[in-house]
């Protein structure tokens, strides 16, 4: 794993330039406070943080793990981020190794700070390391404040993919068309182009076709590949 005092040369730049810079009519950006931190999945603890962690929170990593976080939460919003680490979790365990630090999960909710006040937070996160086993070992975690009486959409969890530079949805990671995903699931059945134009009425070229936009979309060379990462 790198050092932290890399991760932090790596990552400060998100301090400052935010995902969601604001630009009023004057034109200066308006920076969001923020910080960021590297969890350790399987132990459940904050390994580094950044300078504005503690500023920010008033805690420091050694009072701040997963077991804390679920007491500092707001009581109105554990339900719902139980509900966004399970959608999360089911969503993480459909890739492969190769695609874990692919996505980036966000979603927002409301925490306790050590100066007795609530404060709402965007969680941004994403694979920093992976284990042998494929599963995320290590996480970097970006919060950034918004403000507080904002009301959050019913369901504001969302999936980043990196590659494409947009959202996707959980039960759709690469963005396939409904014919796209029609004709993908008769290759994994084991019908060929042919076989798959006949039965859905279409001309072997667009089913040739589509089946390089789906090898596209999932940066896959093969269906052979696809169909045992898919499984």
């Amino acid at each position: 794993m790198s050092s932290p005092s890399k991760i932090k040369s790596d990552w400060d730049f998100w301090l400052n330039y935010p995902n969601n810079l604001q630009k009023p009519e004057n034109h200066q950006p308006i920076i969001h406070p923020s910080y960021y931190y590297i969890y350790n999945c399987e132990t459940n603890e904050i390994l580094f943080t950044s300078d504005s962690f503690e500023k920010i929170l008033g805690y420091t990593k050694d009072d701040y793990s997963f077991i804390e976080i679920m007491t500092f939460l707001h009581p109105e919003d554990v339900k719902y981020v139980m509900e966004c680490e399970r959608k999360a979790i089911e969503f993480t365990e459909k890739l492969s190794v190769s695609e874990l630090n692919r996505f980036i999960t966000t979603y927002t909710y409301r925490v306790k700070t050590a100066y007795g006040h609530y404060i709402r937070l965007k969680q941004s996160y994403q694979a920093l390391e992976v284990n042998e086993l494929g599963h995320m070992n290590r996480a970097i975690v970006f919060h950034e404040l918004i403000d507080y009486h904002q009301q959050r959409e019913k369901d504001d969890f969302k999936i980043f993919d990196r590659q494409s530079n947009q959202y996707v949805h959980a039960e759709n990671r690469f963005n396939l068309t409904k014919r796209e995903k029609e004709i993908f699931e008769l290759i994994k059945k084991g019908h060929t182009s042919i076989e798959i134009s006949e039965m859905l009425h279409l001309s072997k070229l667009t089913v040739d076709t589509h089946r390089k936009n789906i090898l596209s979309k999932t940066n896959s060379r093969s269906f052979m590949i696809l169909n045992h990462q898919s499984n």
